[in-house]
């Protein structure tokens, strides 16, 4: 189950127009729930607040987290390489 504290870590980084994102993945994946239809972008918000457990959409949810944090590295390494900033220096 997703805590309170990585809810929070989450929301810094997928900020709040996740859904989209999980439920592609998970059908990519084949991931259905018990009656063999895709879960619903209510269902992936719920398993994401605690509300429901689901292994699957969590894994689904942290696997999105980890390609934007990826992401998001790439471009500051990307924008940093245009400006001619050597990544060690931070702000």
């Amino acid at each position: 189950m997703i805590t309170k504290k990585q809810r929070e870590k989450l929301r810094e980084i997928l900020g709040y127009h996740y859904t989209k994102e999980v439920f592609k993945l998970l059908k990519e994946r084949k991931v259905t729930n018990k009656k063999g239809n895709q879960y619903s972008s209510s269902m992936i918000r719920n398993v994401y607040n605690g509300i429901n457990e689901n292994k699957d959409i969590e894994n689904a949810i942290f696997d999105v987290c980890i390609k934007k944090m990826e992401e998001k590295e790439k471009e500051t390494k990307r924008r940093n390489q245009i400006l001619d900033i050597n990544s060690s220096i931070e702000n």
